[in-house]
């Protein structure tokens, strides 16, 4: 059986099996699909190299036990012998390949510009989503990001906060929603939990605070004119699995009759019998619209070990892993990251990281004297240079990263992709990602 059918097959046995589940009712008691770990989301400058202070591995952090990630897929294949593909294996490296330097082609930025009159001509329902989330800004600087970001179809501005009464505080800019109307493009607000776990509890726990949050989004969503909302609670107890998924079946369900979208976004990292993050993926995907998989810190801000933010290899096994749970492939979005990671490992062992914005890669590269190499394994480009006290090695994406990524969305049938985030962006390397992403589609 051909590799994409089979896919079709076990994914359709599985749906099936989820829909029984979901009708009987059982959605808090079944434990098939689980796991992820907490991500930090990025926020930093446009124009300097993005230093980041992350959560993850901090006392702020309250994070679940790991255990050993297995696909429910592979299991599935394995007892009842039956034709599944093997997930990729997650490949990492703390060195640089030793390859040829790796020159951009000419045709990475070539053919950036050509096909954007062709990508904007089209209505927005025959384009892929194309999203950005943009940390809060002034309008001015917003407005800019999203005039840089051209073929953009969706922005989601961090702008409403949950509290834990479950009031949400609101900071939208209704000049950055008429701009965005203007040119076509949707605005769905970003929620946050101010990744907090003890304040997310309270409010899942609390049937009046679940309703008065969600009373009070609805609001915000119909006197601003948004055209939905995405749901970013991270850092979550597993214990609040059920009440997480209940609270966006109830949001859901109010903004279902304005013809509102709802999104979440959900951490990597599937692990077999167990969800770490509280994300029930096939019970979240039943509620929600979209599900973003924001498949990034695959080696993360104060990790031991240097690493990709985000090889190939690790992004396609979670994407696999993630459609192997029973969630649609067109209900999820593929979140990428538009930064790198460069680690100083000292002479006594222990190491530092900066996070990198890419357009400023180039910039490091000068300023060290370094050439960057291709490391085909990963999908990377990777360089190593000398420091006073060791030497620093970096992993970033480029355009041919890029495309490999964005083949996923085509390969699988994903709804579209989404950039973290458009602070990090510059208007060569958002249309190097739109162009991409067209003829990924093509």
């Amino acid at each position: 059986m051909p590799k994409a059918r089979t896919r079709q097959v076990a994914r359709f046995i599985l749906s099936l099996v989820w829909i029984m589940v979901l009708s009987c009712g059982c959605l808090g008691g079944v434990r098939w699909i689980y796991g992820a770990q907490g991500t930090a989301k990025l926020e930093a400058s446009r124009l300097a190299t993005a230093a980041v202070t992350e959560w993850v591995g901090t006392a702020q952090y309250e994070k679940a036990d790991q255990v050993q990630r297995r696909s429910l897929m592979a299991a599935l294949g394995q007892i009842l012998n039956l034709p599944f593909t093997q997930p990729l294996t997650m490949i990492t490296s703390q060195l640089p390949a030793t390859q040829a330097p790796y020159v951009p082609a000419s045709s990475d930025q070539a053919g950036l510009f050509q096909t954007i009159t062709q990508w904007e001509s089209k209505s927005p329902q025959e384009k892929p989503i194309a999203m950005g989330w943009i940390p809060y800004n002034n309008v001015p600087a917003t407005i800019e990001m999203i005039r840089e970001s051209p073929g953009i179809t969706v922005v989601s501005p961090k702008w409403l906060t949950l509290n834990s009464d479950g009031s949400i505080t609101s900071r939208v800019q209704p000049e950055v929603t008429k701009y965005a109307h203007q040119h076509g493009i949707a605005v769905w607000a970003l929620v946050d939990n101010q990744f907090r776990s003890s304040l997310t509890h309270q409010v899942l726990s609390s049937p009046a605070a679940r309703r008065r949050a969600v009373q009070q989004l609805v609001h915000v969503v119909k006197i601003q004119d948004l055209d939905g909302l995405n749901i970013d609670f991270e850092n979550v107890y597993s214990a609040d699995e059920n009440a997480l998924t209940q609270f966006v079946g109830e949001l859901h369900k109010a903004l279902a009759p304005l013809h509102k979208t709802l999104s979440i976004d959900i951490t990597t990292d599937i692990v077999f019998l167990r969800d770490d993050a509280a994300y029930f993926h096939a019970g979240l995907a039943a509620q929600a619209d979209y599900i973003a998989l924001m498949a990034y810190d695959e080696h993360w801000g104060g990790d031991k070990t240097p690493g990709p933010v985000a090889d190939v290899p690790w992004v396609t096994q979670a994407v696999e892993d993630l459609l192997n749970t029973g969630v649609p492939a067109d209900k999820v979005i593929l979140g990428v990251p538009f930064y790198g990671r460069f680690w100083y490992v000292h002479k006594a062992g222990w190491v530092s990281d900066t996070a990198v914005a890419l357009p400023n890669v180039d910039e490091i590269l000068r300023i060290h004297h370094a050439t960057a190499h291709w490391d085909d394994k990963l999908g990377v480009a990777t360089v190593r240079y000398p420091k006073p006290d060791g030497y620093e090695v970096g992993w970033y994406d480029t355009p041919r990263t890029l495309a490999k990524k964005l083949n996923l969305v085509s390969e699988y049938g994903l709804a579209g992709v989404a950039v973290w985030s458009l602070s990090l962006s510059d208007k060569q390397t958002w249309t190097a990602l739109t162009d991409n992403l067209r003829q990924a589609l093509s």
